[in-house]
C-alpha cells in the first residue's frame, strides 16, 4: 500500500468512524422514548461518558494532525445528541425529583457551554485552513499539545468514554439486577471502535513515513487512542452479549406474562 492509498483510507475510515460516533447516543435515546421508562441504569456512568466526550474534543482541537477535524466534528455531534439522552434518563425516571431535574439541566448546560467554546476554537482552525492551507500553520493561533500531553490524553481521557458503563455492568451481574441498557448501543460502539482502530492504525503507519511532520508529532495521541479503542472493543463485545441476553430474557418474561393473563381469562 503506497502513501496516497493510506491517506485515502485514513479519510474513508475517519468519515465512517465519524458517522458512527454521531450515532452512539441514539440507541439508548430510542429505547427511552419507546419505553418511557429509565429502568435500572447507572446515572454516574452516563455522566462519566457524557463529560468524557469533551476529552475527544480536546484531541480534535489541540493536536496538529490535519485529519483531527474528523474527531472533533463527530464528537461534537455525539455530545449534542447525548445531551438529549441524559435529559430523558432523568425525565423518565420513576423517582425523579425537582432537585434532580435541576441538577441534570445544570450539568447538561455546563457541558454544552464547554462544547460551544471548543466549537469556536475549531472555527479558528478552519479559518487558518482557508487562509494558510493548513489547520495548524507555523503561526497558528491555536496552541498544539506536546507529544507527552497528547499521549496522556490518548491513554487516560478516552477511558471515560470507553469504560464508563463497564463497572456498572459488572455490579449488575454480581447482584443479578435487571440491565436497562440497549444491547444495540453496545453493537454501535463496537462498530465505532472498529472504524477508529483502523483510523488510528493507518495514521500511525502514515506517520512513520515521515513526510508529514504534523502527523509525526501527533503519533503519541494516535497510539493512545488505538490502545483504548482495542480495549473498548473487548469491553463492548462483552456488554453486547450480556445486555442481549437480558433483553431476550425480559421479552420472554413479558410474553409469558401475557400468555398467563390470557389463560386466566
Amino acid at each position: 500500500m503506497n502513501i496516497n492509498s493510506i491517506k485515502i483510507a485514513i479519510q474513508l475510515f475517519g468519515i465512517f468512524g465519524s458517522i458512527v460516533t454521531i450515532c452512539l447516543g441514539i440507541p439508548q435515546l430510542i429505547r427511552l422514548k419507546k419505553t418511557k421508562n429509565t429502568g435500572k441504569v447507572s446515572f454516574a456512568a452516563f455522566w462519566v461518558f457524557y463529560y468524557g466526550i469533551l476529552a475527544w474534543l480536546v484531541l480534535g482541537v489541540f493536536t496538529s494532525s490535519e485529519n483531527s477535524w474528523y474527531l472533533f466534528l463527530s464528537n461534537f455531534a455525539c455530545v449534542t445528541i447525548t445531551s438529549f439522552t441524559v435529559f430523558y434518563l432523568y425525565w423518565y425516571y420513576e423517582k425523579l425529583t425537582k432537585k434532580m431535574l435541576i441538577r441534570a439541566i445544570v450539568g447538561i448546560s455546563i457541558n454544552q457551554v464547554i462544547s460551544l467554546i471548543f466549537l469556536c476554537l475549531f472555527f479558528v482552525t478552519v479559518y487558518q485552513k482557508l487562509k494558510f492551507g493548513k489547520f495548524y500553520p507555523d503561526n497558528s493561533i491555536i496552541p498544539v499539545l506536546p507529544g507527552n500531553a497528547q499521549l496522556a490524553f490518548g491513554l487516560i481521557c478516552p477511558a471515560f468514554t470507553s469504560a464508563a458503563f463497564f463497572p456498572g455492568l459488572i455490579v449488575s451481574l454480581i447482584k443479578k439486577e435487571e440491565i436497562s441498557l440497549s444491547p444495540w448501543m453496545a453493537l454501535v460502539y463496537m462498530l465505532n471502535n472498529t472504524f477508529w482502530i483502523l483510523y488510528f492504525s493507518l495514521n500511525i503507519v502514515y506517520s512513520k513515513f515521515g513526510v508529514d511532520q504534523a502527523a509525526l508529532n501527533s503519533m503519541p495521541g494516535f497510539i493512545g487512542g488505538l490502545v483504548w479503542q482495542l480495549l473498548a472493543l473487548g469491553m463492548f463485545a462483552f456488554q453486547f452479549g450480556v445486555t442481549l441476553h437480558f433483553d431476550i430474557k425480559h421479552k420472554k418474561q413479558q410474553k409469558q406474562a401475557m400468555v398467563n393473563v390470557i389463560n386466566q381469562n
